[in-house]
C-alpha cells in the first residue's frame, strides 16, 4: 500500500509524540544501567543522587528559556538542532569514567533533552484540535510512559549482551530513527498551526500580569493561581519520578525485592501495557470535560503505589505496586496538560509549559538529594511516604482551583484528505 505524499493528522500527531518519547528514552534507557556503571568503575553508590540531580538541573535551567524562544524561532529547525545535540552527548556519555565527568555529561544531556521535550510538547498541545486535545495529550503521555518502559528494557538488554558503554549508544538510537522519519514525512500541520499571533498594541503593558480569561471559561481561581497549582503538580510528579522511579525504586527492587534489571524492566513494561489500555478511554473522558475525578483518582492511586513499595519483599507484589503507580501517573499528567493547552494560546503556551517543566525539574533536581538523604537518616518507608504525601497534596490543590468540569459531547473527526 502506497503512503500518501503528505502525512495525515494521526501520523503527524504520532510523530511528535514519538519525538518526545525518543528523547525520554535517551535517559530512560540508562535507568537500570547507572547503578551497575558506578559499581563497574568503583564509584560510590551515593553518587547516584548527584548524577541524577545534575541531569535534572540541566533541564530546569533550559525549560523556560526554550519555551520563550518559540516566540521567535522557527520550531522545526529549532527542534532539529537541539535533538541532534542530544543524540551526540548521549552516545558519548559511555566514555565517562569518573563521577565528575558523568555528572557533566548528564548535565549537558539534561539541557538538550529538556529543550527537545519542551519544544515538541508545546507545539503538540497548543496546535492540537481543541476537541481532541485530551486524546492528543493522552497519546503523548502514553508515549512518554512507553518510553520509560521501552528505554529501561532496551538498556537492560544491551548491557546484558554488549556491555555498559554500548547502552549509551543504543539510548540515542530511537531519537535518530524518529528524526529520519520527520525528515521524510514532516509534521507540517503542527508546524504551520503553531504561529503565535502578532503582538497587538495597547493590549498589555510589558511585565504586567496576563489578562484574566473570559467569565465563560469558568475558572475557580485566577490564571495566576491556576499556574501555581499546575507548577505544584509538575514539581511533585518530577520529584517522585526522579527520586523514586529512577532512583530509589531500582535500589529497593534489587536490594529489597531481590529483582534483577530484566525483571524490573519487565514490571515497568507491564505498567506501560496498563497505561496503553487506559489511554484511549482516558482521552475520551477528558475531552468530554470530566477532569477533576480523573485528576484526584490518579493522584491517590499513584501515591498508594509509591507508599506500598518498601513494604513489599516479594518480587510479584513489588511489580504489582509499580504497575499501579505507572498506570496512575500516566493519567495524572493528562489533565494538567489539557488545562494548560486550553487556557494559554501559542503566544504564551511555550513560556507556560516551559515554566511548569522548569518547576518540575527543580523537583527532579531536589528529589534524589532529599530522598536519598531521608533514606540515610530514616528508612525507605519514610522516603516513600514523603513522596506519596507530596503527590496527594498538590493534586488536591489543583483540583480545588481548576476550572469546573463541563461535560460535553465529542464528535469523531474524519481524517482530512489534504493532509
Amino acid at each position: 500500500m502506497r503512503l500518501r505524499s503528505t502525512p495525515g493528522l494521526r501520523e503527524q500527531t504520532l510523530l511528535l509524540c514519538l519525538m518526545i518519547a525518543a528523547a525520554q528514552m535517551t535517559w530512560g534507557s540508562i535507568v537500570p544501567v547507572l547503578p551497575l556503571y558506578l559499581e563497574r568503575y568503583g564509584l560510590a553508590v551515593g553518587a547516584l543522587g548527584p548524577i541524577l540531580a545534575a541531569f535534572a538541573v540541566g533541564r530546569a535551567l533550559v525549560n523556560t528559556p526554550a519555551g520563550l524562544a518559540l516566540r521567535w524561532l522557527q520550531p522545526r529547525r529549532y527542534l532539529w538542532a537541539v535533538a541532534a545535540c542530544l543524540v551526540v552527548v548521549t552516545a558519548l556519555t559511555g566514555l565517562a569514567t569518573t563521577t565528575t565527568s558523568i555528572m557533566a555529561m548528564r548535565f549537558i544531556a539534561g539541557v538538550f533533552g529538556g529543550a527537545v521535550v519542551t519544544i515538541a510538547f508545546s507545539v503538540l498541545v497548543t496546535a492540537a484540535p481543541a476537541d481532541r486535545r485530551g486524546a492528543t495529550v493522552a497519546m503523548s503521555m502514553m508515549a512518554m510512559t512507553g518510553a520509560v518502559a521501552a528505554g529501561a528494557l532496551l538498556g537492560a538488554v544491551v548491557v546484558e549482551l554488549f556491555g555498559l558503554r554500548a547502552s549509551f549508544v543504543a539510548a540515542a538510537g530511537p531519537l535518530v530513527i524518529v528524526l529520519v522519519w520527520e525528515a521524510l514525512r514532516p509534521a507540517a500541520r503542527f508546524w504551520d498551526a503553531y504561529r503565535p499571533p502578532a503582538p497587538q498594541p495597547h493590549v498589555q503593558a510589558s511585565g504586567s500580569a496576563p489578562p484574566e480569561p473570559p467569565e465563560s471559561a469558568g475558572p475557580v481561581g485566577s490564571r495566576r493561581q491556576l499556574l501555581g497549582a499546575l507548577c505544584g503538580v509538575s514539581f511533585a510528579t518530577f520529584f517522585v519520578r526522579f527520586a523514586g522511579e529512577q532512583g530509589l525504586v531500582p535500589v529497593m527492587a534489587y536490594d529489597g525485592a531481590d529483582m534483577r534489571p530484566l525483571t524490573l524492566s519487565a514490571a515497568i513494561a507491564v505498567g506501560t501495557v496498563a497505561s496503553l489500555a487506559l489511554a484511549p478511554v482516558l482521552g475520551r473522558v477528558v475531552d468530554r470535560g470530566v477532569r477533576r475525578p480523573v485528576l484526584v483518582l490518579s493522584g491517590v492511586a499513584a501515591a498508594a503505589g509509591v507508599a506500598a513499595l518498601p513494604l513489599l519483599a516479594e518480587a510479584w507484589l513489588f511489580s504489582l505496586a509499580l504497575v499501579v503507580y505507572f498506570a496512575a501517573t500516566t493519567s495524572l499528567n493528562v489533565v494538567p496538560s489539557v488545562i494548560a493547552g486550553e487556557r494559554w494560546g501559542p503566544a504564551e503556551s511555550g513560556a507556560v509549559i516551559g515554566l511548569t517543566r522548569t518547576v518540575g525539574d527543580i523537583g527532579a533536581a531536589a528529589g534524589p538529594l532529599v530522598i536519598f538523604w531521608v533514606v540515610e537518616q530514616t528508612s525507605w518507608l519514610a522516603a516513600c511516604l514523603l513522596m506519596a504525601g507530596l503527590l496527594v497534596g498538590t493534586v488536591l490543590h489543583l483540583a480545588r482551583v481548576a476550572p469546573r468540569d463541563v461535560v460535553r459531547e465529542v464528535r469523531e473527526h474524519a481524517e482530512p484528505r489534504d493532509h
